[in-house]
């Protein structure tokens, strides 16, 4: 029996015959069909999505497309539908899932047959894991030039820790934690290290299944005192001179 029952909605009636006379072709058969330029998928909402926020899906391909599907490679009854609008559709999900995650690939229709897959992406949900915790050292804030470290660690026996700040000034920052437990290190701290941090984390053997991130740190990175004392130093004989004018 062909099955999904969304599709048949959105394409049409003329796809259950598509389907059952076996025109709707295997991944390795499409594949294997050259002759058409292969589509891009895009993750709109990136590639790692918090749960119950929305996903976005883009798949882009020629004017001549008349139809873009969409399919995750490990559920083989999972099929969406879309007409294009203008050369390329968008996939949309009101609520991204713990089942959502997974290798994602799209394809599109077109008068003379269907094209080869897209390249494989992946999407992988964050918020399913309880979060890790964050620390800096030697606290909150720290004065510029002086060395600063941050330590993530997790209760979760996460094997993967990313430490990544807000304002991406400072390259997130990857680490393997073999004993759930990582420290970053920099020498001295400057002004692009101002700002908001968090930790997230996932176990290797299932990498598509991320953490809540633990709470946000902010750090601030003040003016050594030295550096302030030096500047006083030069400012106030200025303003009394000027007082006493």
């Amino acid at each position: 029996m062909c099955s999904a029952a969304s599709w048949l909605q959105t394409m049409g009636p003329w796809l259950p015959a598509l389907l059952c006379l076996g025109l709707y072709l295997s991944q390795e058969t499409r594949a294997q069909n050259e002759t058409f330029p292969r589509p891009q998928i895009i993750f709109e909402s990136g590639s790692v999505v918090m749960v119950d926020m929305p996903v976005f899906i883009r798949c882009r391909g020629p004017k001549e497309a008349q139809m873009f599907m969409l399919q995750k490679m490990e559920d083989k009854d999972f099929m969406e539908s879309e007409h294009p609008i203008w050369n390329e559709a968008l996939f949309i999900f009101s609520h991204m899932k713990e089942t959502m995650a997974g290798h994602y690939s799209c394809f599109y229709q077109s008068a003379s047959g269907i094209s080869p897959l897209s390249e494989s992406m992946k999407l992988a949900v964050a918020g399913v894991i309880p979060k890790p915790h964050l620390v800096a050292n030697p606290g909150p804030q720290v004065a510029m030039g002086k060395a600063l470290s941050f330590k993530c660690w997790s209760d979760q026996k996460l094997d993967r820790l990313i430490v990544y700040q807000d304002q991406g000034l400072v390259p997130l920052m990857y680490r393997l934690a073999p004993e759930s437990e990582i420290e970053l290190f920099f020498p001295k701290a400057s002004a692009k290290h101002q700002g908001t941090y968090s930790c997230i984390g996932f176990v290797s053997d299932e990498p598509l299944r991320w953490s809540m991130p633990s709470d946000p740190l902010v750090l601030t990175v003040s003016r050594s005192p030295s550096l302030t004392a030096r500047i006083m130093g030069l400012v106030l004989p200025l303003a009394l001179g000027t007082l006493l004018r």
